[in-house]
This record gives C-alpha cells, sequence and structure tokens, in this order.
C-alpha cells in the first residue's frame, strides 16, 4: 500500500472516501483493505480510475456492485462539502488583498459553493434514498433516474472558469506563492468532480436504469399473472358468451348462484369489462368461442 501512494499522493482521495486511515507500515493492500471492510477489487478498481482518469477502464468500472458506488459518492459528498470546498474558500481568503478583486474572487467561489451543495444536497436527499429502495427491493412510483438526468447538471464547468479567470485577468497582488498552490488544489479539485459526475452518469444511471427495466418488467409479469382469468373463470365467460343466465351458468357447471355472481365479479375486476355483450366479445378475440358456435 506504502508504494501505490508513494507513487501517486492523488489517490490518498480515495482512501479517504473509503475512511482508511494512515500509517499502513507493511501491510498490503489485500491487509489494508481487509482491516477496513472494503471489497478489495473495489478498491483497486476505483484507485486504477483515479490513477489513470484520462482512459477509465469502463469494462472493470462496471464490476462495482450499485452499493458500492453509492456509498462511495456518499463519502464524496461529505468530503467536497464539509472540507475540500470551504477549504479552499479559506485559502482564497487568506492569499488575496483586501478590496474589490478578493470581493469578487470570494463571491464567485461562494456562489458556486452553493451551487454545489444544492446539486449533491438534491442527490443526498432525493436520488440517492431512491436508489437505496430500488436496490432493497421496493419501488418509488413517482421518481425515476430519468428525472435525475432531466437535472443533473455539469458542476465542474463553473470551477475550469474560475481558474482560467485568475490565470488571465488576476491583477499582481497578494500571495502569489499560495494563489499558484489554490489554483494546484482548484485543478485537483475539478479533475476529482469529473470523475465523480463520470461515475454517476456514466456507471451508476446504466446500472439503475437496468434495475428499474427489470423492476418494471417483473411488475408487469405479476399483473399478468393476476390478472389472467382462471380455467374456471373461462368456462364462465364462455356459458356467458352462449347468452346462458346465471342460473343456467350455475346448473351447467354445477355450482351455486352466488358462485357464479363471484366469478363474474372477479372477472369484470380482472378484464375490466361489466356487461355480457363485452364479455362475448372477449371470447370469441381470445378464442374461448368459435364464433359460428355462437350464430347456432
Amino acid at each position: 500500500m506504502v508504494d501505490l501512494l508513494r507513487n501517486n499522493l492523488n489517490l490518498l482521495f480515495v482512501l479517504n472516501q473509503f475512511s482508511m486511515p494512515l500509517g499502513f507500515g507493511e501491510k498490503t493492500i489485500e491487509d489494508v483493505c481487509a482491516k477496513n471492510g472494503v471489497d478489495t477489487q473495489s478498491f483497486i478498481t476505483l484507485i486504477q480510475f483515479h490513477g489513470n482518469p484520462g482512459n477509465p477502464d469502463i469494462q472493470k468500472l462496471n464490476t462495482l456492485s450499485p452499493e458500492i458506488i453509492l456509498k462511495y459518492l456518499k463519502r464524496s459528498h461529505n468530503y467536497f462539502l464539509g472540507y475540500r470546498l470551504p477549504e479552499i474558500r479559506k485559502q482564497f481568503a487568506a492569499a488575496l488583498d483586501e478590496g474589490s478583486t478578493k470581493k469578487t474572487i470570494l463571491s464567485y467561489f461562494e456562489d458556486y459553493e452553493k451551487e454545489v451543495n444544492d446539486h449533491m444536497g438534491y442527490e443526498n436527499e432525493i436520488f440517492f434514498p431512491y436508489v437505496e429502495l430500488l436496490l432493497a427491493g421496493e419501488e418509488k412510483k413517482d421518481y425515476s433516474v430519468k428525472l435525475f438526468e432531466a437535472r443533473h447538471n455539469n458542476i465542474e464547468e463553473k470551477l475550469d472558469d474560475l481558474i482560467n479567470l485568475i490565470i488571465k485577468y488576476l491583477p499582481t497582488s497578494g500571495d502569489t506563492l499560495r494563489l499558484a498552490d489554490i489554483l494546484e488544489d482548484l485543478r485537483l479539485c475539478n479533475r476529482d468532480l469529473n470523475l465523480h459526475t463520470f461515475l454517476e452518469d456514466k456507471i451508476l444511471v446504466p446500472k439503475i436504469k437496468r434495475i428499474e427495466k427489470k423492476t418494471q418488467n417483473e411488475d408487469q409479469k405479476v399483473l399478468s399473472e393476476t390478472e389472467e382469468l382462471s380455467e374456471r373463470e373461462k368456462d364462465i365467460v364462455r356459458s356467458v358468451a352462449k347468452g346462458l343466465s346465471n342460473k343456467e351458468i350455475a346448473d351447467e357447471h354445477f355450482i351455486s348462484i352466488h358462485t357464479v355472481i363471484t366469478h363474474r365479479r372477479n372477472i369484470s375486476r380482472k378484464l375490466a369489462i361489466h356487461s355480457s355483450a363485452g364479455l362475448t366479445v372477449y371470447a370469441i378475440l381470445n378464442n374461448l368461442v368459435d364464433i359460428e358456435d355462437l350464430r347456432q
């Protein structure tokens, strides 16, 4: 684990999302993952993703479970909102000289912070709980991943603009060395936010769409099974189509009139057809009776 991080300290971001403390000694990646209750292969996949952001391995990322991705994204939210962005704001406040430039830059960044807060707050309060319901086998009829996609805007563009504005147009005032450090922090933050969004849009969302589709198909199957007429009910429909009265149907099938009435009520509920004429048409269209037989 030490060798891995020594070669790329940016990977500390991934450890933070898994709440892995430093001080690994000579432990292997597998040892550290086992100690912290983290799936080793998932950890390695995310490490590789962050270590090579320009060439994400979609096939490997798709092996991540929705539960792992969700947990990772939620921790990332806490990190960005609770530490990363507030810390950059503090650095700006300390590096810039007092005056209109400082006020303008801080105002811009605070607006951006609020936008990210609203963006991630929606995910924390609406989208992530919806995903958790789906994963638990429950449904939320008034929401779908399409609603999430419709409002999932790009929160990285504004940070790109800020970096460009500072590099191109910031007056030469304030602590230049500290500003250089802030720009590096902004660049890394922007990269991590881009990877965060990629994981949501390209990996989690397609997985949730597949779960939604599977759930809808299962619901349709259950509905079809529930609404399908029993063999006895089909017999009743045939008798109705022949023009028999409830008493005649009861005599034909050796059941009580009360049972016939109960069957007809259930048939009407299942088919949403309430008249004898409607049931006759249904019987013909579904080959329960031959139209030639009815003409005799």
